[in-house]
């Protein structure tokens, strides 16, 4: 598992990390199975959707710069 970081940038704090994921482990308890594939679907949606704009964004640099610079992450 990818952890969070102590920059704000990347995130929320290794601790702060922890405890939503507590929190979110308590909330979900109670789902049915169907419910919670639903909502896993939801969240991995959102992170497909983030990755194409920053895809698209990291591309329309590379463009405005000629290609002089290495985007990839």
């Amino acid at each position: 598992m990818v952890r969070a970081t102590s920059n704000p940038s990347a995130g929320v704090t290794e601790r702060a990390f922890d405890a939503l994921r507590r929190e979110l482990v308590d909330l979900v308890e109670p789902l049915t199975d169907e419910q919670l594939l639903d909502l896993a679907d939801g969240i991995h949606e959102m992170l497909r959707q983030r990755r194409v704009v920053r895809n698209h964004h990291r591309q329309r640099m590379c463009d405005r710069t000629g290609g002089r610079f290495d985007l990839s992450v």
